[in-house]
């Protein structure tokens, strides 16, 4: 089960960190850093089996592309403004990390309003 590989490399990276914290803080972030990175590698291939079938679902659907485009941008951003936020905050910068959560919020939602908009014109069409 990756599960339990993911979770014993984010435990040892973790463990790690503290060790070195202490002596070393530049080098315990940077460890924290690669521990991350090294997790996000291994569930790539998760990522591309829910973007495929996601895929799959909206061509059997009849989505429009331009839709499924967007709900898939909308995803990657905000898992990459997440995890971007979590090592920025791991580094003790809270604030910073706080921004960067903003800054994908809005990005979502600029992206998410045609989707809206086409959401309210088919409703106010089914309702005339």
């Amino acid at each position: 089960m990756d599960i339990v590989k993911i979770s014993a490399m984010g435990i040892v990276t973790a463990f790690c960190v503290v060790l070195l914290r202490e002596q070393k803080s530049e080098v315990a972030m940077l460890v924290g850093i690669a521990g991350g990175c090294i997790i996000l590698l291994s569930v790539i291939d998760y990522f591309t089996q829910v973007f495929s079938t996601l895929s799959s679902i909206a061509e059997k659907t009849g989505i429009p592309t331009s839709i499924y485009k967007t709900v898939m941008k909308i995803i990657s951003i905000g898992y990459i403004a997440d995890f971007s936020a979590g090592i920025v905050e791991d580094s003790g910068q809270k604030a910073l990390a706080e921004k960067i959560i903003l800054g994908g919020k809005l990005i979502i939602m600029v992206l998410a309003l045609p989707i809206i908009t086409m959401l309210f014109d088919t409703i106010a069409g089914v309702l005339a």
